[in-house]
C-alpha cells in the first residue's frame, strides 16, 4: 500500500469516526429531551391528580351538605303538612 491509499484509509477512518460520535451524541441528547419531556408531563399528570382528588372530597362535602338541607326542607314540610 502506497502513502496515498494510506492517507485516504486514515481520511475516511476518521470521518467515519467523527460521523459515529456525531451521531451518538444526538442519540444521547434526543434522549435526554426525552426524559426530562417525561418528567415534566409525569409532574403535570400528579399536579392534576393531586387536584381532582382535592376537588372530589370539595364536591363530597357540597352534596353532604345540600342532603342535609334537603332532609331539612322535608322535615318542615312534613311538619307544616
Amino acid at each position: 500500500m502506497d502513502m496515498g491509499q494510506a492517507g485516504m484509509l486514515f481520511a475516511f477512518g476518521f470521518l467515519l469516526l467523527i460521523t459515529a460520535i456525531i451521531i451518538v451524541t444526538i442519540i444521547t441528547i434526543a434522549s435526554a429531551a426525552k426524559a426530562k419531556a417525561s418528567a415534566a408531563r409525569e409532574a403535570n399528570y400528579r399536579a392534576l391528580a393531586e387536584k381532582s382528588s382535592l376537588d372530589a372530597a370539595e364536591i363530597k362535602a357540597s352534596l353532604i351538605e345540600v342532603k342535609g338541607r334537603l332532609a331539612s326542607v322535608e322535615r318542615i314540610l312534613r311538619e307544616v303538612d
